[in-house]
């Protein structure tokens, strides 16, 4: 397989005629042969953030599939071509070779090192499980099977790895951040690795919080799929009682105003000089009916009535004529986000919509539009018009599922996180999407996957997904 995910595999040369001892060319003076478990960390985590938060069309499509932009030049990713650019390959890359692998690491540093030990030992390890269940995660919400069991076991000899089944993998990230989520909790430190977090600074309190709103949203997610077993992955979420609930308990990454660590959207929308992302006329249709006090925020180039002007989906145009990303989106300070208040409010309304607890799921729905418009605008009370366009009671009784109503407001929150977006579509079947201009249809319902795969790993992957590997299959917990 390629070395996204045959980490450890080496080469064989042969000097012919050489007596020289030829050992010393495995040293490399210029680079450390020990990485601090530390170091490690820390990249791992900007690796993922950058990923989850890349707008570039070769790595991540995810803004344009959930239909929050559009493209005006270069149309081809708003039509769900992913093939020519090899974005798909780009996943493997970026998420088992940059972020798995060097996770995979710093475990490997931590547990052979004899002064990290009992609950601190517990505590640091815990720290990288959260983030390697959130790379995994991503890859089966992706893909849906991947290679899991045998993923990164280059060194072991493992280079063609097999795929698991997707469900399978949920149910061992679900155990692996129980088990986080209570170590965690045991009392421990996260010396010196706290100095190298730059999501929450090592404070173990914190990524027990993150730890379990990722176990409440794998819960979310496998509902469909099983509610009984999801449940109890929700119930275990919630009875501790800490998760991201507020604003600054948010998993967010501190970009800076200075290059390599601005923010990517900076890097696409400013630095590249790039004008072909403007808004789809599937959010501006959603906002403008609801008052959305965001959009001047998510959007400049409003029309007179302070409305999103949007592009049809996927027909190109010029992008003068339509809304273009807000200012926000061009500071290359923004934050990036790997999950919120707003999102875990919509997943605690979920879970109650679904009987899984005993709150009114109205309750945080409202604390999720909320908190959004807050983030957004600073506005602490919303607009008579827009709250009342968008009312929990008032649409469920106008006749909208709860579902519907959920997913209208989660999505619209997750302007900013394409990925979520997308997901949050394909769980609810909702909001409606429109039908691509060139393509034809809907957006994909997954990536297939990449040449390189089957090329070199190509019984695996040829035996992924009972065979099939359309873009428009369903990954497992996408049932309705």
């Amino acid at each position: 397989m390629k070395r996204s995910i045959i980490i450890g595999a080496l080469g064989v040369f042969i000097l012919g005629g050489c007596t020289k001892d030829i050992t010393e060319f495995n040293n490399n003076p210029k680079a450390p042969e020990n990485v601090p478990a530390g170091n490690l960390f820390a990249n791992a985590e900007k690796e993922l953030f950058d990923y989850m938060s890349s707008p570039n069309v070769n790595v991540n499509t995810f803004r344009l599939w959930s239909q929050q932009w559009t493209q005006t030049t270069y149309t081809d990713e708003s039509n769900y071509e992913l093939i020519e650019r090899n974005i798909n390959g780009e996943v493997y890359d970026r998420l088992y070779a940059r972020v798995l692998r060097d996770l995979s690491e710093a475990r490997t540093t931590i547990e052979n090192d004899e002064f990290v030990t009992g609950n601190d030992a517990k505590v640091q390890l815990a720290m990288i499980t959260v983030l390697e269940v959130y790379a995994y995660h991503v890859l089966v919400d992706i893909f849906n099977d991947v290679p899991y069991s045998d993923a990164l076991q280059g060194g072991d000899g493992i280079l063609t790895p097999s795929y698991d089944a997707a469900a399978t993998i949920y149910q061992d990230l679900a155990a692996h951040l129980q088990t986080a989520s209570a170590d965690l909790g045991s009392g421990g430190s996260s010396g010196t690795m706290g100095g190298s977090d730059l999501i929450y600074g090592g404070d173990a309190s914190s990524w027990q919080a993150l730890a379990n709103s990722l176990l409440l949203k794998l819960a979310v997610r496998y509902g469909d799929y099983d509610n009984g077993t999801a449940q109890g992955w929700a119930n275990a979420a919630l009875s501790g009682g800490n998760l991201i609930t507020s604003s600054g308990m948010d998993a967010n990454f501190p970009y800076t105003s200075s290059t390599p660590n601005t923010n990517p959207l900076w890097e696409d929308l400013v630095q590249s000089g790039r004008t072909d992302f403007v808004a789809s006329n599937t959010i501006a249709d959603i906002m403008n009916a609801d008052n959305d006090p965001r959009r001047s925020v998510y959007f400049r180039n409003l029309d007179s009535l302070g409305n999103i002007t949007g592009n049809p989906y996927g027909a190109g145009g010029s992008y003068f004529n339509f809304s273009q990303p807000g200012d926000a989106m061009e500071d290359p300070t923004i934050e990036g986000v790997l999950m919120s208040a707003e999102e875990v409010h919509f997943l605690m309304a979920d879970a109650a919509a679904r009987g899984w607890s005993a709150d009114d799921p109205a309750d945080h729905y409202d604390m999720g539009v909320s908190i959004s418009v807050e983030h957004w605008t600073g506005a602490t009370t919303l607009d008579s018009a827009f709250a009342a366009s968008v009312d929990y009671d008032a649409l469920i009784n106008g006749g909208m599922s709860w579902k519907e109503v959920i997913a209208r407001q989660k999505w619209v929150a997750l302007y900013n996180r394409g990925f979520e977006a997308w997901s949050t579509w394909r769980l609810y079947d909702a909001p409606t999407m429109n039908v691509a201009a060139e393509a034809g249809t809907t957006p994909p319902t997954r990536y297939n996957y990449t040449v390189d795969e089957y090329s070199v790993n190509g019984s695996n992957v040829g035996a992924a997904n009972g065979g099939s590997d359309n873009v428009m299959d369903k990954v497992f917990w996408d049932v309705n």
